[in-house]
Parts: C-alpha cells; sequence; structure tokens
C-alpha cells in the first residue's frame, strides 16, 4: 500500500468518530426535514406520506401568526444584538486593564453565560416581578411607579435585557482579541500625544473589527433562533404561549411542531427562518469590506 493511501486511511479512520456523528446526527436528519417540508407529515403518516409540493412555504406567508412572528423577531434582533455587542464589548475594555483583583471581576461578568437557562429565567422572573421585584423595590426608591415588566408594554425590553445579562460569552471573546493587539502601538501613540479617546477610536477600535464582526454573525444567528427564554419568561410551560410581544419565529415554529403536530409545516418556518439567517449574513459579510479592517489585507 503506498504512503498517500495509508495516510488517507488513517486521516479517515481519526475523523471517523465525528464524520459518522455529523452524518448520522448532522445532515441526515437536516435533508430528511427538508424532505418533508414538501409533504403533508404530521407524525402518524408514514404509511400514507404524500408530495405537496410548495403548499407548506406558501402557508408560511400567508400564515399571520408566522409573519407578525418574524416582524417581532427582527425588531427584538434590532435591538438585542446591538445592545449586547456595545455591553460585550465596553466590560472587555474596562477588564482588559491592570488593576486589583481584575481575575474575579472576569469571572463576575463571565459567570452569567455558564449560568442554566432555566435558572437565568426563574431568577429574572424574580427581577422583574410586581411582587416584591428587585427592579421595582429600586425604582421605587426613587419615587417611581412601578413597572409591568412582564406585561404588554414592557415584555420586549425584558427580554433584551435578560439576555444582555448573558453576554459574557461575548466578553471572553474581545478580551482575547484585545489582548492580541501589540502594545507597541499605544506606546508609540502615546509617545505622539494621542489620548485615550484617541487611542481607542483609531487603535482598539480598528484592529477589534474583524472580532466584533464574528460576534455580530453570531449574534444575528443566535437572536433569530432565539425561543425557550420569551417562552419560559411569560409562561410556565414549554409548551404554553408567550405574551404577544414576544411571541417571536422560532417560538411559533415550536409551537407548529410540537404543540399542534404540524411537522411539515414546522420544518417549512425553520428553513424559511434558515433563508432568512442566510441573506442576513451575506449582506453583513457584503458590507463588513466597508468596516472590518484586516492587517494583512493591502488591497484597500
Amino acid at each position: 500500500m503506498k504512503q498517500k493511501t495509508r495516510t488517507t486511511i488513517a486521516f479517515y479512520s481519526m475523523i471517523s468518530p465525528w464524520l459518522i456523528i455529523f452524518l448520522g446526527l448532522g445532515l441526515f436528519p437536516l435533508l430528511y426535514g427538508f424532505y418533508l417540508s414538501f409533504t403533508n407529515y404530521y407524525g402518524f403518516n408514514m404509511n400514507d406520506l404524500s408530495f405537496v409540493g410548495l403548499r407548506n412555504y406558501q402557508l408560511v406567508f400567508t400564515d399571520t401568526d408566522a409573519m407578525y412572528a418574524l416582524g417581532r423577531t427582527l425588531v427584538f434582533t434590532l435591538f438585542s444584538v446591538p445592545i449586547g455587542l456595545v455591553v460585550a464589548f465596553m466590560l472587555a475594555v474596562m477588564l482588559n486593564g491592570s488593576i486589583k483583583g481584575l481575575g474575579i471581576f472576569r469571572t463576575i461578568f463571565y459567570l452569567p453565560s455558564l449560568v442554566p437557562i432555566f435558572s437565568a429565567i426563574v431568577m429574572w422572573k424574580l427581577m422583574f416581578s410586581g411582587n416584591g421585584g428587585i427592579l421595582n423595590t429600586v425604582i421605587g426608591w426613587f419615587g417611581m411607579p412601578e413597572i409591568n415588566w412582564l406585561g404588554y408594554d414592557y415584555a420586549t425590553v425584558s427580554l433584551v435585557i435578560m439576555m444582555a445579562w448573558g453576554a459574557g460569552g461575548g466578553i471572553l471573546i474581545y478580551l482575547a482579541g484585545l489582548k492580541g493587539i501589540p502594545r507597541d502601538l499605544y506606546e508609540a501613540s502615546q509617545i505622539d500625544g494621542a489620548s485615550g479617546l484617541q487611542r481607542f477610536r483609531k487603535i482598539t477600535l480598528p484592529l477589534m473589527t474583524p472580532v466584533i464582526f464574528f460576534n455580530f454573525i453570531t449574534g444575528i444567528i443566535g437572536s433569530l433562533q432565539v425561543y425557550l427564554q420569551p417562552i419560559m419568561l411569560n409562561g410556565t410551560e414549554m409548551l404554553s404561549r408567550p405574551i404577544q410581544p414576544n411571541y417571536l419565529y422560532a417560538v411559533h415554529a415550536f409551537q407548529q411542531i410540537f404543540a399542534t403536530q404540524r411537522f411539515a409545516y414546522g420544518m417549512a418556518l425553520l428553513w424559511v427562518l434558515f433563508v432568512v439567517i442566510m441573506i442576513l449574513s451575506i449582506v453583513v459579510f457584503t458590507t463588513s469590506k466597508y468596516w472590518v479592517y484586516y492587517e494583512t489585507d493591502q488591497g484597500r
């Protein structure tokens, strides 16, 4: 057997566990779900499964609940992603200094991203509660009236606040990027008389744009797929319907699949969401050439 053949066999043998799991639990369910989205499948009709063409996809765009949920999801993404990016980035800049006890502060700010979702939701429901909730208690100290955080008017605001609280993962990535900026640049600019704000605008921000770009893309993808937080924040059961402002697109798909058992229609909803994510990702990638700075890119 030739050396190249032996190397090839050894390589695929090494990656075979991952490849088998990817094909069995990743690619096959993905393609099978795409196939089911063109059928009348509702969970118990495999024997009389029939092809219905684009009917399920046509239903998506004529379903007022689906279109409302998509609009609310885009609004939620429009606010939650920028807020999460700014909060995580500013905290990372502050945590990049050299102060006493810095490791403790880094742990404190990163810890929320490690808290299980259910525990975090229960905690925030107590925070937002109108009966002795911490937020309303603090507001009361300043003589302001209580706010119904989980009501119709502030439901989305509460959801955005809760999502921004768990920005610890982004902080960690930003810190890694900040540590990669050469200190010589700061020292040289300081010698030239640049202020702290000028160093931040001319050095930190441009060199951090690739990291911001990465977190921006992952933030968009994650926010468009949020479903558990709005369900549990305004309800008590997995199949309960959240308050109308927090009725997001992934929640609608979840309801259609598991509550009403419209599996084929639910698959069509998810594939439409996949197309929306792809379109937004392409837009961000296309526009990134105007604001993302790469040190190795000499053509700009």
